[in-house]
């Protein structure tokens, strides 16, 4: 997947709405709207609690440069506050967790008093969760280069 870095200023900021967790706690999102470069943007989602002010120069990583839609991450040059994606440490710590856990999983796979079926659904399922959170970290480190100031 292409990511594009863009600074920009956003204006005329409104109808800011928090997502919340299940619960009803934790803010998960924002959801906003905005004028960049002359042109508005709307429902454009962020994750995370980021500072939404009118004037803030940012540096945003999309995956398309016309669409607000796909914001992944921001930079805030006035704070230094990036936004939207976690620091490229904490996804390979889970993905070094998933390892360690899929190793386990591995040796009993192989046991010799494992099933068949089972053994091919914890084979499966070591694949899947290894390959997820690498991807995840990969994604963290590309956008973390692209919002280095």
């Amino acid at each position: 997947m292409t990511y594009h870095a863009i600074t920009v200023t956003l204006e005329n900021i409104n109808g800011i709405t928090a997502v919340k967790d299940k619960y009803g706690i934790q803010t998960q999102s924002l959801t906003f709207n905005a004028t960049v470069s002359g042109k508005r943007q709307y429902a454009v989602s962020l994750r995370g609690e980021p500072r939404l002010e009118n004037g803030m120069v940012v540096t945003a990583v999309l995956r398309d440069p016309e669409n607000w839609q796909t914001l992944i991450a921001w930079f805030n040059h006035s704070s230094g506050q990036i936004c939207g994606v976690e620091p490229p440490l904490q996804p390979f710590a889970v993905w070094l967790f998933t390892v360690l856990i899929g190793i386990m999983f591995f040796f009993k796979a192989v046991s010799a008093n494992t099933g068949t079926g089972f053994r091919a659904v914890l084979l499966l399922a070591v694949v899947g969760i290894n390959v997820w959170s690498l991807l995840s970290w990969i994604k963290s480190v590309r956008v973390y280069r692209l919002l280095r100031p």
